[in-house]
């Protein structure tokens, strides 16, 4: 437990560190960062680490597309997937008789899907009228993954008595899950009071949250976020792994701990775009 607490706090504070560089390139760097470790973890519990010539090629595709700005982004992300397409099914031709189609297949979905859902931090960056509404944005997302699994966790350990999903997440139960969803949503309108009450304080920028937007959001932004975590621990039972790796000790790997984030920011980012919630 002492473990898990304090990894999670020098996380949260390499997270903040890197809010505090928003509107540089050192998001985009982070995000790099993040799609090559969730990628290389993937890659191995997956067995396509094997074959190191596509999983350069899915690293650099991943890595690179996070550093497509909006005025790039149309014009010469589709080439570039459409080079990575091309790139995928060289690769396979060339390797066939060791490349069996479903790794290949599995390298390209998995660099899709996660560099697709990290890309979307530039895109709030890029899209929102000011820094704070991008950042508030981006503490939305990572807080209805965190906050959801936190209050699961929580619940879980002191009312947990019918399991959610046996076969997949043994430690995971019914009782968690729902206390997991009201504390997201209890815990997400407390932190957007006080980040309009710090905009203002601070940076004198009046922020209007919808808060009746916030309450529809939340709640299936929580339940996209378990859907996520499970998703990701299919993969490793499947695989026969317990965790992706070790990098964050009581944790697990960054797959293990932002697998509900890659689920959350797509939805995110779809329901803002068509309802706003500043």
């Amino acid at each position: 437990m002492k473990q898990r607490v304090a990894t999670a706090a020098i996380g949260l504070l390499i997270f903040f560190f890197v809010l505090a560089f928003y509107s540089t390139v050192f998001l985009n760097i982070s995000a790099a960062a993040i799609v090559f470790l969730a990628l290389y973890e993937m890659f191995h519990v997956t067995g396509v680490w094997k074959n190191k010539l596509l999983s350069a090629v899915c690293l650099v595709f991943g890595c690179s597309s996070v550093f497509f700005g909006a005025s790039l982004r149309d014009q010469w992300l589709r080439y570039w997937a459409a080079a990575f397409v091309l790139a995928v099914f060289c690769i396979l031709l060339f390797c066939h008789e060791t490349l069996s189609y479903a790794k290949a297949a599995t390298a390209f979905a998995a660099t899709s899907a996660i560099s697709y859902a990290v890309g979307i931090l530039i895109r709030f960056r890029e899209t929102s009228e000011n820094a704070a509404v991008g950042i508030y944005y981006t503490l939305l997302a990572f807080g209805l993954a965190w906050l959801t699994d936190t209050g699961a966790y929580l619940f879980g350990i002191t009312l947990g008595r019918h399991k959610l999903a046996p076969k997949i997440s043994p430690k995971k139960t019914v009782e968690g899950a729902v206390g997991g969803v009201g504390f997201c949503i209890l815990t997400v309108w407390i932190l957007s009071l006080l980040y309009q009450w710090i905009c203002v304080g601070i940076w004198q920028i009046r922020l209007e949250v919808d808060y009746t937007l916030l309450l529809f959001l939340t709640p299936v932004g929580s339940l996209l976020s378990m859907l996520g975590d499970l998703s990701a621990s299919l993969i490793k039972r499947q695989c026969g792994v317990k965790d992706y790796g070790s990098l964050m000790p009581g944790h697990g790997g960054i797959m293990d701990r932002f697998d509900s984030v890659f689920f959350v920011l797509p939805f995110l980012y779809l329901f803002v775009r068509l309802f706003p919630v500043i």
